[in-house]
């Protein structure tokens, strides 16, 4: 099994709240203007909904349509035709999902294009496994990528969950990493992997430790001693005896975590990453985790903390077709990717990264600033965020386009 060929980025999905969201209580209807005083554009560009309501165009001057997809590649999902100034045209969304749309014309020669996202109503957080900054001596002089965690759905062979994270720096970082599953079920999340186990790997793929349940130590690689007093002296036990912890002293390089469950079961986890020494000269650098995405409650949830006194500048990618050149089989074709706060609002999202949508924190264009960060995914039908955040909690969820599923890999790398 190729676990390590897929890259060495080993980006850490972060400490994150696991996100609830109640129905909404009456459908709405939200109005967008046509090509207001001959311009071409959809005024507003971008609106926001909850499943149920409607969005009514209404056209502001002639021979424009409104066509969902993308300019020369609709989908099917609506499509108005041309019409003239005073037409309208209304389509209700019975189901969540970022809905691109052009005008037929305009849209491939004058990015006439536009974006309807459906989420479900007044997201809120739950109290599911979330990290707090874990608080230093003197106050932090820039900013840091904090804790880290990853939810999703466990399963064997290529697609158990692989979780990685680099250490940066001139001195050691002490770290606690976990795999929890039972503890999960508090918080209302189903079919959790009631026996999860855990390994960690090296830059060079070695296992350096492993553990199954957090209360028996597995003695060897870097493990040299029993670890059970230091995981409670940790604050970081964790809850459920069948829940696996490693503490570990790591120099600068990359780190891979692997969450199985016991004989080949399967179900939901969550595996987590929790810096132990705040004030070492070291840092835990770009953070990503690759699972099996699946749709409802199984989609992938990481999250991550930006810690300090200044907003962190960082990309934020879903990707899924170019884990293939590294021998991943059953790839998510096309993912998409939703930022939300502290809250558990919405604040960004995108589907394919050479299409912006403008929304949220989201107020321009994109593309060529990818293109600047290094970090342009391969594949058009991937996605990715530039994001500047002040200190607070952030989730990143990916899911698949039309409730498809597959292997893919979130991802956060640190711009400043």
């Amino acid at each position: 099994m190729r676990i390590f060929s897929w890259r060495l980025i080993l980006v850490m999905a972060t400490a994150v709240s696991l996100i609830g969201y109640p129905k909404p209580a009456s459908a709405t209807t939200v109005d967008v203007t046509i090509g207001p005083n001959g311009n071409l554009v959809f005024s507003p560009s971008s609106v926001t909904i909850h499943p149920g309501d409607q969005v009514k165009w209404t056209w502001g001057s002639s021979g424009h349509s409104t066509t969902s997809g993308s300019p020369g590649q609709p989908n099917g999902i609506w499509d108005s035709g041309i019409h003239n100034q005073g037409a309208t045209f209304t389509h209700t969304f019975n189901s969540t999902g970022m809905f691109p749309y052009y005008c037929t014309p305009h849209g491939g020669c004058c990015n006439m294009v536009g974006t309807v996202m459906v989420v479900n109503a007044s997201p809120t957080p739950s109290p599911t496994p979330m990290s707090t900054a874990t608080p230093s001596a003197t106050p932090t002089p820039t900013s840091i990528l904090g804790n880290i965690s990853t939810r999703s759905f466990v399963q064997t062979a290529d697609n158990v969950m692989i979780g990685g994270f680099i250490v940066q720096g001139s001195e050691p970082k002490r770290v606690i990493i976990r795999a929890i599953g039972p503890e999960l079920t508090q918080f209302g999340v189903p079919n959790v992997l009631a026996n999860p186990t855990l390994e960690l790997h090296d830059g060079a793929g070695a296992v350096i430790a492993s553990n199954d349940n957090w209360q028996t130590t597995i003695i060897g690689g870097i493990i040299t001693q029993d670890q059970v007093q230091e995981i409670l002296n940790s604050g970081r036990a964790p809850a459920d005896t069948r829940e696996s912890a490693i503490i570990a002293n790591l120099p600068a390089g990359n780190y891979t975590a692997i969450v199985r469950g016991v004989s080949s079961t399967t179900g939901v986890a969550l595996v987590e990453v929790y810096d132990l020494s705040p004030d070492a000269d070291s840092i835990l650098g770009n953070i990503s985790t690759r699972s099996f995405v699946q749709t409802a409650d199984n989609v992938m949830i990481g999250g991550f903390i930006v810690q300090g006194t200044q907003p962190k500048m960082v990309i934020i990618r879903a990707i899924g077709p170019e884990l293939t050149q590294f021998g991943v089989p059953n790839v998510l074709a096309n993912p998409t990717l939703e930022l939300h706060n502290g809250t558990g609002a919405l604040i960004a999202s995108n589907d394919n990264w050479q299409t912006t949508i403008f929304g949220g924190i989201i107020t321009h264009d994109q593309v060529q600033e990818i293109l600047n960060s290094g970090h342009a995914p391969t594949d058009p039908m991937e996605s990715a965020i530039i994001a500047n955040l002040p200190a607070g909690n952030y989730t990143a969820i990916v899911r698949g386009v039309s409730n498809t599923t597959g292997v893919a890999l979130v991802e956060v790398y640190d711009l400043d």
